[in-house]
């Protein structure tokens, strides 16, 4: 059995040279857990703060989303 409670750190990518800001509080984002990659129209989408993305888990938990789902934190 696999005990979870001690899984290697996440690796993250540092960001800070392509000005991505916190798509709630606009504060800048400087590493994230993921590469991000461009849409379409040129930008990243919404991308969130570590602070916000917890707050935004959290809230989709309390409501019923995204409980046993992953997400990208």
């Amino acid at each position: 059995m696999q005990d979870f409670g001690s899984r290697p750190p996440r690796q993250m990518y540092d960001v800070s040279a392509l000005n991505i800001k916190c798509a709630e509080c606009g504060t800048d984002v400087k590493e994230l857990p993921f590469q991000p990659s461009t849409k379409e129209d040129g930008t990243y989408g919404k991308i969130y703060c570590r602070d916000c993305n917890r707050k935004r888990r959290g809230s989709f938990r309390d409501s019923g989303f995204g409980g046993q789902g992953g997400g990208r934190f």
